[in-house]
């Protein structure tokens, strides 16, 4: 667990947390269900388990952060947590609407400590709106997932959350991560899907997102929109590369073995282009001999 001394520079995290996609022009629906297997491959090999998917006429397969399905004239995916945050630019690719984007920041701070949802709602009691319709806030505390304060109505085409992540990942961090989210449905989410596609930094886009709507309702991020992105404990991507490493040593390391103990090593490596030189002693030792034909 990191250690941050208060007054240190804050810890910021960002990116896409869920997403649903929809595919109905042809070409994007082979493109869609295509993508999704592959990625249904990796969360398999990750060690998810593959389940049959049904939801309002989609038939399809759930694992892991993913489900998707078609219904015979469209397919739809849906991506959540670290599935959705690494592939979100290439399903919105194949996409021909987003029907939900949630996108969030997390910040670490030595001056945001366990209380900071309660600390936040008190400051905004009292506090009214210009213009037209009052804004809903709503704040739900507990011991056991920590507190989250909603600003909103569920309902709405966006609508916000502040809540503590770590303790709803049950992580014992002091001070505790908390994340601002917006959830986008409709055509905002389609409209943010589209701007965040085009962006030249997903990380930056996603902080100025995030930043700029939760400072039209009054609660600015306890960061600059400006600040260096990375992710509280873990080095920026970590997570997926250990989940690409783990989807190759369980899911294509026993085909590739199971190949060249038929046709030999040096055929096998050939036909994948491997770029280095066939070690007999290396093959034999670490992946183990091929049989002799």
């Amino acid at each position: 667990m990191l250690s941050i001394i208060p007054g240190s520079q804050p810890q910021v995290s960002c990116g896409v947390d869920y997403i649903t996609v929809t595919a109905q022009r042809a070409e994007n629906i082979r493109a869609l269900l295509y993508f999704c297997e592959d990625l249904e491959d990796q969360e398999e090999g990750c060690g998810g388990i593959r389940k049959p998917w049904r939801w309002q006429g989609f038939a399809g397969s759930t694992v892991g952060g993913l489900s998707y399905g078609f219904n015979g004239t469209r397919a739809l995916c849906r991506a959540s947590g670290s599935t959705a945050r690494d592939s979100a630019a290439q399903l919105i690719e194949c996409a021909d609407n987003v029907a939900r984007l949630d996108v969030q920041a997390t910040v670490r701070s030595g001056a945001l400590g366990r209380d900071y949802a309660k600390d936040l709602y008190a400051s905004l009691l009292g506090v009214g709106r210009g213009r037209g319709r009052p804004i809903a806030r709503t704040l739900i505390t507990s011991t056991y997932t920590g507190d989250t304060l909603y600003l909103g109505r569920r309902i709405s085409d966006s609508y916000g959350r502040i809540y503590n992540k770590s303790a709803e990942e049950k992580s014992d961090e002091d001070p505790p991560r908390w994340r601002y989210e917006v959830e986008y449905k409709r055509k905002p989410a389609f409209a943010a899907a589209k701007s965040f596609s085009s962006a030249p930094s997903a990380d930056s886009w996603c902080l100025a997102e995030v930043g700029a709507w939760f400072d039209r309702r009054d609660c600015p991020l306890p960061v600059s929109t400006g600040s260096p992105v990375g992710s509280p404990g873990d080095p920026r991507g970590a997570d997926a590369q250990a989940r690409r490493i783990q989807w190759l040593r369980q899911g294509v390391r026993p085909v590739v073995v199971a190949l060249a103990r038929e046709y030999g090593w040096p055929d096998v490596l050939a036909l994948l282009g491997v770029p280095m030189a066939y070690s007999d002693r290396y093959v034999n030792e670490v992946l183990g001999p091929a049989e002799d034909s």
